[in-house]
């Protein structure tokens, strides 16, 4: 058992909170004394389908229910989650018309992975998608919100997957946690010989010394602005809340309350970008794009995305291959591409979130989709994540002629940041 209470037994959200305040304080007791681990209390935001079916509670147990989850209500907004495979997974809040939060004290793993297949089996869910260029608002924020004295803890990662010698990308393919499978080993003498750019790393420091010196970095090094993973200082006391790139956020504090108080925070400022992502692709042009069958009436604003530098062939060719040529590959699109020349590609294809057409035009300069009214934000957001984490960690995006970076900044303005957890 994860503890020693059972959480059916919890039937108030004032039990939740208390119980894993418990488990917060519990966990750096034990790193304090250097005992045993028990895992961290940890949170996966998950962006649902957003329609009248699932605004009420019964509507939401429905669609958990399709992928045999069970949702069992505590209050208006709060559910005993379970299934067959897990049992206890914890609970889940709706902390907006369109997120959902899972809190659970799962082991990191066994919870990834599950959610990891929760995802790609239901067009109705997805991640809530965290960019490099929305971190990089975000860490403005904490500048601002936490103590320069504060120690906060970024992690930058780019690994392009794309650009392997002899051929080797054929071979990587996502595992059931979504990572690559090639394996991570730490031995000279067997490690492979892959030369292609990777960078993974994390640095933990002062917000003062960070805030002085990010900037001139990233200037110099472009994977620098690929931020995978962002801290949030607590604001009641030790150890922060790690925001990741998938809506993934481990609490790494002593009080769940604090916790809560994050995510709403950052719920609220990504529920008013998914709005503004979606108001500006679908609103701010009204001409169609020509295009055969059942694209003929396709219309939004062009979501542009520039790179900082050109795809050389080999690594175009993988990218396309992989992209459309697996079912289960990192950007979630399907789709037949239509070759128009050396580094050209046409795709009139689907986004496997609700299964929205969607037009993408791929060169090595860059990419440009077009998403249709009524197509998710979500999906604008996974591409131009997953563009910076394995394609170009410095790369541009606009939506019409508006940039992204702006988008995410108006999103942020005015929200409250709100100390109460409860």
């Amino acid at each position: 058992m994860m503890n020693e209470i059972r959480l059916r037994d919890i039937h108030t959200r004032h039990a939740m909170i208390r119980f894993f305040d418990g488990e917060a304080a519990a966990r750096v007791e034990e790193l304090d004394e250097r005992r045993s681990r028990r895992p961290w209390v940890k949170t996966y935001l998950l962006e649902i389908l957003d329609g009248h079916e699932t605004q009420t509670s019964e509507g939401l147990q429905k669609l958990f229910g399709n992928y045999g989850v069970r949702f069992s209500p505590i209050d208006d907004h709060l559910y005993f989650v379970t299934n067959e495979t897990l049992g206890e997974i914890g609970f889940a809040e709706r902390l907006s018309t369109r997120i959902i939060a899972l809190y659970s004290a799962l082991d990191s793993n066994q919870l990834k992975s599950w959610v990891h297949r929760l995802v790609h089996s239901s067009p109705d869910i997805d991640h809530v998608w965290l960019s490099g260029v929305t971190f990089g608002v975000l860490w403005k924020l904490v500048t601002k919100l936490s103590s320069s004295s504060r120690f906060t803890r970024l992690v930058f990662t780019h690994d392009s997957i794309f650009d392997v010698d002899a051929g080797d990308a054929a071979a990587e393919v996502e595992d059931e946690q979504g990572d690559s499978t090639t394996p991570q080993v730490e031995e000279d003498d067997v490690e492979p010989i892959v030369e292609r750019r990777a960078t993974s790393f994390r640095l933990v420091d002062r917000v003062g010394v960070i805030q002085n010196k990010l900037e001139i970095l990233q200037s110099n090094y472009a994977p620098l602005h690929a931020i995978s993973q962002l801290r949030f200082p607590s604001a009641v006391g030790r150890g922060g809340h790690d925001f990741y790139d998938n809506g993934r956020v481990t609490n790494r504090s002593e009080s769940f309350r604090d916790h809560r108080s994050h995510l709403l925070f950052v719920v609220r400022i990504y529920q008013q970008l998914l709005t503004s992502t979606e108001d500006q692709a679908w609103y701010s042009i009204t001409e169609s794009v020509g295009m055969p069958g059942q694209f003929r009436k396709i219309v939004g604003a062009p979501v542009l995305v520039r790179f900082q530098e050109a795809l050389n062939q080999a690594v175009f060719d993988e990218w396309v291959n992989a992209t459309f040529g697996r079912k289960r590959n990192k950007f979630r699109f399907w789709g037949h591409p239509i070759r128009l020349g050396p580094t050209k590609v046409h795709v009139y294809g689907v986004d496997r979130h609700l299964f929205r057409p969607l037009f993408l035009e791929l060169t090595a300069k860059g990419c440009t989709a077009i998403i249709p009214n009524g197509t998710c934000g979500n999906t604008i957001h996974r591409l131009v994540t997953n563009i910076q984490r394995y394609l170009d960690p410095g790369a541009q995006a606009y939506i019409g002629d508006k940039p992204y970076r702006q988008i995410v900044e108006e999103s942020a303005e005015g929200v409250p940041y709100e100390l109460d957890g409860e």
